[in-house]
C-alpha cells in the first residue's frame, strides 16, 4: 500500500464499534415526506393531493437539464404538498410532498435485469441516471448526471469509499454486501465518462470490504487503493491530492482537471438504475451513538428519523441529542419527525451531556496544525469575530471545507466552524445582494437608455411624418395647380371655338 496521505487532519478512533457490520431492512413507514428542493430551484410536482402513487413513480418532474426527478418510495395516497422543516444547515423550510402508505408496497412496472449497458449510447445512460433521481449521496447531493456528462478529457474516475467520518459505516456495509454490483457500477461510470482508469479509495481499517471488492474485481482498469484511516480523507480535493498528487487550486474543480469523484453509494445507485431500472427510492443509513445499538438500515427515502431510531432500540435511561450526517461535519436535529433524504448517511443518537464552556483563545496554534487545507483558523477567527469579513476572505475563507478538525482540537472549545460557516454565508449573501444591486443598476441604465432611444426614435418618426406630410402637401398642391392650369387651357380652347 502506498502512502496515500495528506498534511493536517486528525486520527479519530471510532467511538461506536460493532462486532459485525450488517444491513437491516427497515420496515415500511406509515408515511413519507419527500422534499422537492433541488440545486436549481424547486422541482415541479406532477401529482395532486388525493392521487394514488406507486413505488418508483415520478412525483416531481424535471424542469431543466440540471436537476433530477423525485420518486415515491412507497405506494399510497398523496396527503399534502406544502412547506415543511428539513434537516438542512440553512434552517429553511422546503416544499414537500407527503404520502400516506397503503402498506401494499406496490411498484411500477420494472423490466430491468441482465442489461448490457454497452449496447446503450452514453447519452442514453446519462438520461437514465438523471431520470432515476441519482445525486451525490456522500453529502453534497450534486446531480450525478451533470458530473459524468460535463467532464472534458476525463482520465481518472475516483470512487470514494473512505467514509472518513468516525462512526459512519453505511458505505462499509455496502462494499461488504454488494461488491459485485459496485464493480459493475464503476464499469458503467467508466464507460459513460470515458475515463482511462478508475480508483476505488478505501480506508485501511475496512479490510472485509477491501477483500470483498478485490474478489469481484477482474477489470485491469480498476484499482483498489487503501489509504490511511485519517479524518478527513474523504474530502474530494484531499483525496485527489493523496491518490494522484494533483492539487486542485482554489476556485477550480476536479472535472476541470479531467477527474471525476463519485461516492460508493452513488455508484451502487447507478448500477440499480442502469441494470435493474430501479430509481433511487432507498438508501443505507447508519444509526449509531451511545444512546442506541449501532447498526445499518436500508430505509425508504422520506421515512422519519423517529421511525428509524425506534428500530435501533434506543436506551430510555437518559435524554438524547440527535445529529445527522456525522459527528464532525453533521448538523444537530431537534425534531426527529424530519425525513431521511438522499444525502442522509447517518443518524447519531447520544446521551445528552452538558455543553463545554467556551473560553478565550490561548493562541496555541493547534487548529493551524490540523487544518487539512492549510488555512490559519486562528487568524480567521479573529477577523470573523471582529466582522472583518473582507480580510477573512483574503485569507482564503471560502476554501474552508468545514471539517471541524479545528473545533475538535481547540482546548478553549471555541466553535470555530460556526464562525466560519456564518462568515461564508454572510459573504455569499452580500455577494448576492451586491449582484442584485448591480443588476438593478444595469437594468435602470438600460431602461433609461431604452426610454431615451424610444424618445429619439419617436421624435425621428414625427420628423419623418412631418416631412412626408409636407412632401405630400407639396405634391398635392402641385397636382392641384396642374389640374387648375389644365382646366383653364381647356376653357380657353373652348372660348376660341
Amino acid at each position: 500500500m502506498g502512502n496515500y496521505s495528506f498534511n493536517g487532519g486528525i486520527v479519530i478512533k471510532n467511538p461506536y464499534l460493532v462486532n459485525k457490520v450488517e444491513i437491516i431492512q427497515a420496515s415500511l413507514p406509515k408515511k413519507i415526506i419527500l422534499p422537492l428542493q433541488k440545486f436549481d430551484g424547486n422541482a415541479k410536482p406532477c401529482v395532486s393531493v388525493g392521487d394514488y402513487v406507486l413505488v418508483g413513480q415520478v412525483v416531481a418532474s424535471i424542469e431543466n437539464g440540471f436537476d433530477v426527478s423525485s420518486h415515491s418510495s412507497i405506494s399510497g395516497v398523496v396527503l399534502s404538498i406544502d412547506t415543511q422543516d428539513i434537516a438542512h444547515k440553512s434552517g429553511f423550510k422546503f416544499q414537500c410532498i407527503t404520502i400516506k402508505s397503503d402498506g401494499e408496497d406496490k411498484w411500477i412496472d420494472n423490466k430491468g435485469g441482465n442489461v448490457d449497458f454497452l449496447h446503450y449510447s452514453k447519452e442514453t445512460l446519462v438520461g437514465i441516471v438523471q431520470k432515476s433521481g441519482i445525486v451525490g449521496m456522500g453529502g453534497a447531493g450534486f446531480p450525478t448526471h451533470v458530473k459524468i456528462s460535463k467532464v472534458l478529457n476525463c482520465h481518472t474516475l475516483i470512487i470514494n469509499g473512505t467514509e472518513c467520518e468516525p462512526g459512519v459505516m453505511c458505505d462499509d456495509a455496502l462494499m461488504q454486501f454488494y461488491p459485485k454490483e459496485i464493480i459493475l457500477g464503476v464499469e458503467i461510470l467508466l464507460y459513460i465518462c470515458g475515463a482511462v482508469r478508475a480508483i476505488i479509495a478505501i480506508e485501511d481499517d475496512k479490510q472485509a470490504a477491501y477483500q470483498a471488492l478485490l474478489t469481484f474485481n477482474r477489470n485491469d482498469r480498476i484499482n483498489i487503493n487503501q489509504i490511511p484511516t485519517k479524518y478527513t480523507s474523504g474530502a474530494e480535493k484531499l483525496l485527489i491530492k493523496a491518490l494522484l498528487d494533483i492539487e486542485i487550486l482554489s476556485g477550480s474543480f476536479a472535472i476541470n482537471e479531467g477527474i471525476i469523484c463519485q461516492n460508493i453509494s452513488t455508484t451502487k445507485a447507478v448500477f440499480d438504475a442502469v441494470i435493474n431500472h430501479k430509481p433511487l427510492v432507498s438508501r443505507i443509513v447508519t444509526v449509531t451513538g451511545n444512546g442506541v445499538y449501532p447498526n445499518n438500515f436500508e430505509v425508504r427515502l422520506g421515512t422519519s428519523f423517529e421511525h428509524l431510531i425506534s428500530m435501533a432500540s434506543p436506551t430510555n435511561t437518559k435524554e438524547h441529542s440527535y445529529r445527522t450526517g456525522g459527528m464532525m461535519m453533521g448538523i444537530d436535529v431537534v425534531d426527529i419527525n424530519m425525513p431521511i433524504v438522499k444525502t442522509t448517511s447517518a443518524i447519531f443518537i447520544n446521551n445528552k451531556v452538558p455543553e463545554p464552556i467556551v473560553q478565550e483563545c490561548i493562541r496555541c496554534g493547534q487548529c493551524s496544525e490540523v487544518c487539512p487545507i492549510g488555512l490559519l483558523p486562528q487568524q480567521l477567527y479573529w477577523y470573523v469575530k471582529s466582522k472583518n469579513f473582507e480580510k477573512a476572505l483574503n485569507y482564503n475563507l471560502p476554501d474552508c471545507i468545514e471539517c471541524a478538525c479545528c473545533d475538535y482540537v481547540c482546548p478553549s472549545h471555541i466553535p470555530l466552524v460556526s464562525y466560519f460557516s456564518f462568515a461564508k454565508m454572510f459573504s455569499k449573501q452580500q455577494t448576492i445582494e451586491k449582484n442584485k444591486v448591480n443588476s438593478a443598476r444595469e437594468r435602470f441604465k438600460y431602461r433609461e437608455h431604452r426610454l431615451e432611444r424610444n424618445k429619439l426614435e419617436r421624435a425621428q418618426i414625427m420628423l419623418d411624418k412631418k416631412k412626408a406630410l409636407k412632401e405630400k402637401m407639396v405634391k398635392e398642391q402641385f397636382q392641384k395647380q396642374k389640374i387648375t392650369e389644365t382646366i383653364q387651357r381647356l376653357k380657353q380652347a373652348k372660348d376660341k371655338i
